[in-house]
């Protein structure tokens, strides 16, 4: 006997959507990792790439540049969370503030989203002409859920790195 309107039965739907949830229940927090992970990334490569930005601008114009947590106003904050993003900008003066728009290099809104809290060591990087950070060497703690996921650090010469943890730590506190 022939069926006349092909479909499915009620059985062979409910084993469908048995067999999709799952792999839902399988593969969403694998994905939650992955685009945890893909933040963290982001978030390094930015804070990274904009401070050596900053090092080299210094050098080459042969002024101070600060980079430092944004505030609302387009100013530096003047606490040490830097999770609404930051500032690079020329520092003539060395009030570590922007005096001009013309002094504005970048500015970045912190990547993931607000999903990651930024601490930094210091309120602010200052590089000095020859590119050094002489006397305001940082270290930004990029956290989520409590954990470290990774770190942006820079040393008394200028130099930038980045650095994930090896196991699961907690994130610094202050």
């Amino acid at each position: 006997m022939e069926r006349q309107h092909a479909g499915f039965t009620l059985v062979e739907a409910l084993i469908t959507l048995a067999t999709a949830g799952l792999t839902l229940t399988v593969a969403l927090p694998t994905f939650s990792d992955a685009l945890e992970r893909n933040r963290t990334t982001a978030t390094l490569h930015h804070l990274s790439a904009d401070m050596a930005m900053a090092r080299t601008s210094a050098i080459i114009q042969r002024r101070q540049v600060v980079v430092c947590p944004k505030a609302v106003d387009q100013r530096c904050s003047d606490g040490a969370d830097w999770s609404a993003g930051w500032l690079v900008f020329t520092d003539a003066d060395g009030n570590r503030q922007p005096d001009s728009a013309a002094d504005v290099l970048r500015i970045t809104d912190a990547p993931g989203g607000g999903r990651l809290s930024l601490g930094a060591s210091r309120e602010f990087l200052r590089y000095q002409v020859d590119g050094r950070s002489a006397h305001s060497n940082l270290t930004v703690h990029v956290c989520s859920a409590g954990l470290l996921r990774g770190q942006v650090v820079v040393n008394n010469h200028g130099r930038v790195r980045s650095a994930r943890p090896k196991r699961e730590t907690p994130c610094p506190q202050g």
